[in-house]
C-alpha cells in the first residue's frame, strides 16, 4: 500500500536549559504493626530536566552546532525556511516576540515558562516524490509551503499562539544498501506561546483531555490535539495527503530524529563491538582445535573429539551469516585436506561439518 500520509508531532521547551526537582505523589499498600493493611501516599522527588527552545532553534536553523548525524549537508540547499513580515528567520521572530512579552507584560518570560511550542509536520517521503514527479520538485516544494503557511496561520489563529515560521527539511534521511538517499521529509513549524490580544499563555489549557459525555471518564484522547491531525489533512488534502495519526509527544516522550539514530546507531555499534569480541576469541578457540584436529588427521589418528569440539564453537557464533561462511570454509579445508595429503578418505565421525548438521538437527529436536 502506498504511504501519503501527512503527520503531527508536537514539542515544548523553555527558553533556557533547566533543570528543577519535581514532586509526584504515589498511593502504597504497607502492612501494619497489628497485621491490617493501610494506603499510605508517598512523595518522591526526581530532576526533571528541559532542553532549550535555542538548542532547537540551532537544530532546525542549521546554524552550524547541529550535531544531527542524520543531516545529509549537500541536500541542505533544497530546505526552505520561512518567517513572519519583518523578521529574517523564525529565531529572530522568536526574539522579537520576547522583547515585546517584556513590554506587554512589563518584565521578561520567568525561566521556567515554555516559550516555544513546536509542530513536527511529517510528509510521506513516497507520496512528496510523486508530487516531486508530476509537479517538478521546486513546484511541489512550493505547494508545500503554502500548506505550511496555512497550517501555521490556522493553528495560531485556533488555539491563540504566536507564529515564529517554519523550516522545512529535505536534507534528513539515510542512505539505503543500494546507495539511495531515503528522506526524512518534515518541517518544525514554530510558535510563541502567547497570545499578545488576550494577553495569555494558552499551552497549559491544550493539556486538558476533558470528559466524555457518555461514560463521564477521562477521554483517551486530547481533543485538543486531535484537532491538529484534523488541521494538517485540512490543509494538505489538495495535494491528497492523507490523515497521520494523533498522539502528543512531549519532552519527556518525545526524541528527536537525530537523537533517535544516534541512540540506533549507538545499540548497533555496541552489538558489532560484542560481536567482534565474540568472533575473535571464537577465532582463537576454533584456530586452537582446527590445528589439533589437522594434525591428528595427518598422523591417522582418531580426530572425533577435536571435530566435535570445533563444531560447537562454530555453533556458538552469534551471526547466522558468520556462522554459514565460517562452515563453508571448513567444509573447503576438509575438502583440501583429502585432495593435498595422502588421505584418501576422512571417516564421517572426524568430519567438522558432519558434526555440525548432527548438533544442528539435534537442537531441533529439543
Amino acid at each position: 500500500m502506498r504511504k501519503n500520509f501527512v503527520a503531527v508531532r508536537a514539542a515544548y521547551y523553555k527558553h533556557d536549559k533547566l533543570t528543577k526537582q519535581v514532586k509526584s505523589k504515589h498511593i502504597v499498600e504497607q502492612s501494619q504493626d497489628d497485621g491490617s493493611i493501610r494506603s499510605v501516599i508517598k512523595t518522591k522527588v526526581t530532576d526533571k530536566s528541559y532542553k532549550s527552545a535555542i538548542a532547537e532553534f540551532e537544530h532546525v536553523l542549521r546554524t552550524g552546532s547541529t550535531n544531527s548525524i542524520n543531516v545529509v549537508d549537500k541536500y541542505s540547499n533544497d530546505n526552505v525556511m520561512v518567517s513572519p513580515d519583518e523578521t529574517c528567520s523564525p529565531l529572530d521572530a522568536y526574539y522579537k516576540h520576547l522583547e515585546r512579552y517584556k513590554k506587554t507584560v512589563g518584565r521578561k518570560c520567568r525561566n521556567d515558562m515554555n516559550t516555544l511550542m513546536e509542530h513536527i509536520v511529517v510528509l510521506s517521503e513516497e507520496h512528496t516524490a510523486k508530487l516531486e514527479d508530476k509537479l517538478g520538485k521546486e513546484r511541489a516544494k512550493r505547494e508545500i509551503v503554502k500548506c505550511l503557511k496555512t497550517y501555521s496561520k490556522m493553528y495560531a489563529e485556533s488555539f491563540k499562539f504566536t507564529e515564529c515560521g517554519f523550516a522545512l527539511h529535505l536534507d534528513e534521511g539515510f542512505t539505503d544498501s543500494d546507495g539511495n538517499f531515503k528522506r526524512n521529509i518534515h518541517a518544525h513549524v514554530m510558535f510563541f506561546n502567547y497570545d499578545f490580544d488576550s494577553k495569555k499563555s494558552y499551552l497549559r489549557t491544550l493539556f486538558k483531555k476533558g470528559d466524555c459525555n457518555v461514560t463521564g471518564k477521562t477521554n483517551e484522547l486530547n481533543s485538543n490535539f486531535v484537532a491538529i491531525q484534523d488541521l494538517a489533512h485540512e490543509c494538505f488534502k489538495r495535494l491528497k495527503y492523507s490523515r497521520g495519526r494523533s498522539k502528543l509527544l512531549t519532552m519527556s516522550k518525545y526524541l528527536p530524529k537525530h537523537q533517535f539514530l544516534e541512540r540506533k546507531l549507538q545499540a548497533s555499534f555496541t552489538k558489532y563491538k560484542k560481536l567482534t569480541r565474540q568472533l575473535n576469541q571464537k577465532k582463537n578457540e576454533l584456530s586452537e582445535y582446527l590445528e589439533k584436529w589437522f594434525r591428528k588427521i595427518l598422523d591417522q589418528e582418531s580426530a572425533k573429539t577435536e571435530a566435535s569440539i570445533s563444531a560447537e564453537i562454530v555453533l556458538d557464533i552469534d551471526n547466522a551469516q558468520i556462522l554459514k561462511s565460517t562452515e563453508e570454509a571448513i567444509g573447503k579445508l576438509e575438502q583440501e585436506v583429502q585432495g593435498k595429503t595422502k588421505i584418501t578418505q576422512i571417516g564421517d565421525e572426524e568430519l567438522i561439518t558432519n558434526h555440525i548438521k548432527q548438533k544442528i538437527n539435534s537442537r531441533k529436536k529439543k
